[in-house]
C-alpha cells in the first residue's frame, strides 16, 4: 500500500511540475481557428421559438421607472410554475435601476 502511493505522488508531482515549452505554448496559440457567426435561417428561429417559449412582463422599479424582464418558460401560463418563474424574472430584477 505505501509503494501505491509513493508511486502516486510521484506521478502526480511529475505532471504538476511537468514543463512546457514556450514554443509549443505559442504555436498553440497561433494555430486556433477563428469561429465564423452565421445568422440563423427563419426554420432555425422558428424551431428555437417554440422549444423556448419566451415571455416578457413589465412593471415599474424600485426607482419608479418601468422595467421590461423578458424570460424563459416550457410551463403552461397561470400554472404554479409558471407564476415562480414570472416572480424571479420580476424580483431578480426589482431594484436595479
Amino acid at each position: 500500500m505505501k509503494k501505491l502511493i509513493f508511486v502516486g505522488l510521484l506521478a502526480l508531482s511529475t505532471f504538476t511540475f511537468a514543463n512546457t515549452k514556450k514554443e509549443e505554448v505559442k504555436q498553440e496559440i497561433k494555430h486556433k481557428k477563428t469561429i465564423e457567426v452565421k445568422e440563423l435561417t427563419i426554420e432555425q428561429k422558428q424551431a428555437l421559438a417554440v422549444m423556448f417559449q419566451t415571455w416578457s412582463v413589465a412593471y415599474t422599479n424600485s426607482c419608479g421607472t418601468t422595467n421590461t424582464v423578458f424570460f424563459q418558460s416550457d410551463n403552461a401560463d397561470g400554472s404554479p410554475a409558471f407564476i415562480r418563474e414570472l416572480a424571479y424574472a420580476v424580483n431578480s430584477t426589482y431594484d436595479i435601476c
